[in-house]
C-alpha cells in the first residue's frame, strides 16, 4: 500500500518513469545522461512508459528531473509533473516556477516537457483526508476545479490531467462516493475539450470498503494508475520491515487491477525507484520513504561493490537491503527495476509508470 502522507522526505508527491539509461546496478545515478538511451525492457517488449515529477526549493534532488528526461528516455511516452495542490479548504493551488519552485508550472516547463515527450498529464495533489474531504464534498469546489484544472491543460495544449488524491484508507463512504463525482465531472470537461483522465490508486490485492477500481472506472477514467509501492506498511508487529514492492505482492496487485479493468489499455502499474529506512524491527511510525539514490547512498554502509551489492539483494523483491546499527535500508537498482518488470509483462501489462524521476534514480537497463 501507498501512504506517501506519512514518508515522503522531499516536497508533496504524486504518486511513479519507467525507462533506463544503461545505469548499471552498482553505479545507479551516476551516470549523464545521453541524448539517445539504448533500447530498454520495457521498450523492447512494447511497453508504454510514464513518469512522474514533483515540485522542489532550488537544490533538492527532484530538482534534476528534467536533465534525466532531457535523453529522451520517455520521448514516446508521458511525463506528469505536479502542478497542482489541494489546501485545507478544498481549493486547487496551481504550483509555479515563478514561485521559486523547479518542476513547477511555467510556459518554458510546458515547452521543455512537450520537448521530450509524447504525452503530459499534470498533476493535482491532494495527500490528507481532510483536503480531499474539503475539495469532493462542496459542490463549489468541485466546480471551481474542474474549470481551473481544464482551463490550463486547454490552454497550454497538455494531454490531459493525472489525479492524484490519497490517504484512502481514512475515506468515509460519503467521500468516496464524492469523489467518484468529481472524477466523473472532471472527465466529462475533459473529454468535451478532447483531453484525458488519469488517477492514481492504491495498491490493493482484494475487495475493499474504501475504494473500488471498477467503480472508479467508470466515472470516464482513461486510465487507472494503480501504485504498487509501498507494501513496508503492511509489515506485521515485531517484524523486519517488508520490501517497498515484493514480487508476489506485486503479481497479486496486478492480477487484482486486471480483474476489475477488464480493459487492460485502460490500467497502468506503477513501479518504485527510491529508497526507505526504517528501524529494525520495523516501526512503522518512523519509516522515511521516498529517499531519492543521491540522498541512498549517503546512508551508513552503503557500498557500489557488486559482491556486496549480490549478498545484499533479496530474491523476494530484487530490492537492496542492510541493517547498519539498528537501520534497514532498501532501495530498488536497476536489476531490481528490470526484475519486477519482468513481472508485469509475463502478467501482459502494457503501460507501466515509476515513481520517481530525480535524484538520479535508477532506471531499466538494456
Amino acid at each position: 500500500m501507498l501512504r506517501r502522507t506519512l514518508v515522503l522526505t522531499a516536497a508533496a508527491a504524486c504518486a511513479v518513469a519507467a525507462v533506463g539509461i544503461g545505469l548499471g546496478s552498482a553505479d545507479a545515478g551516476t551516470t549523464s545522461p545521453r541524448s539517445a538511451p539504448a533500447v530498454t525492457p520495457a521498450a523492447a517488449s512494447g511497453v508504454a512508459l510514464e513518469t512522474w515529477l514533483y515540485p522542489g526549493s532550488p537544490g533538492d534532488t527532484q530538482c534534476t528531473a528534467p536533465s534525466e528526461y532531457a535523453d529522451n528516455r520517455v520521448r514516446g511516452g508521458a511525463l506528469k509533473p505536479e502542478y497542482w495542490s489541494v489546501t485545507g479548504k478544498g481549493k486547487v493551488t496551481l504550483e509555479t516556477a515563478a514561485s521559486g519552485l523547479c518542476n513547477a508550472y511555467s510556459a518554458a516547463n510546458v515547452a521543455d516537457l512537450k520537448a521530450h515527450s509524447a504525452y503530459q498529464y499534470p498533476t493535482v495533489s491532494g495527500m490528507t483526508t481532510a483536503d480531499v474531504h474539503a475539495l469532493v464534498s462542496s459542490s463549489a469546489n468541485r466546480g471551481s476545479a474542474v474549470s481551473q484544472l481544464t482551463s490550463l491543460v486547454v490552454g497550454a495544449d497538455l494531454s490531459g490531467v493525472d489525479v492524484d488524491l490519497e490517504d484512502y484508507w481514512s475515506w468515509s463512504s460519503q467521500d468516496f462516493a464524492n469523489y467518484k463525482v468529481f472524477l466523473s465531472q472532471l472527465a466529462t470537461s475533459l473529454h468535451a475539450q478532447g483531453k484525458k483522465l488519469l488517477v492514481d490508486a492504491p495498491a490493493m490485492t482484494e475487495n475493499a470498503s474504501f475504494y473500488d477500481y471498477a467503480a472508479v472506472s467508470a466515472t470516464g477514467v482513461d486510465e487507472l494508475e494503480v501504485m504498487a509501492y509501498d507494501e513496508e506498511f503492511d509489515t506485521a508487529p515485531g517484524a523486519r520491515c517488508l520490501p517497498i514492492t515484493p514480487l508476489a505482492w506485486l503479481k497479486q496487485v496486478t492480477q487484482y487491477a486486471q480483474s476489475k479493468v477488464p480493459d487492460h489499455s485502460r490500467l497502468v502499474i506503477g513501479l518504485p525507484s527510491y529508497g526507505i529506512s526504517a528501524p529494525d524491527p520495523c516501526d512503522l511510525d518512523n519509516v522515511t520513504g521516498n529517499i531519492q539514490f543521491s540522498d541512498m547512498r549517503q546512508s551508513p554502509g552503503f557500498s557500489s561493490d557488486p559482491s556486496t551489492i549480490a549478498a545484499r539483494r533479496d530474491p523476494s523483491s530484487g530490492e537492496i537491503r542492510w541493517v547498519s546499527g539498528g537501520t534497514l535500508y532498501d532501495y530498488v537498482d536497476s536489476t531490481a527495476l528490470n526484475t519486477k518488470l519482468a513481472v508485469l509483462t509475463s502478467l501482459g501489462v502494457t503501460k507501466v509508470s515509476v515513481w520517481s524521476l530525480g535524484g538520479g534514480n535508477p532506471w531499466f537497463t538494456g
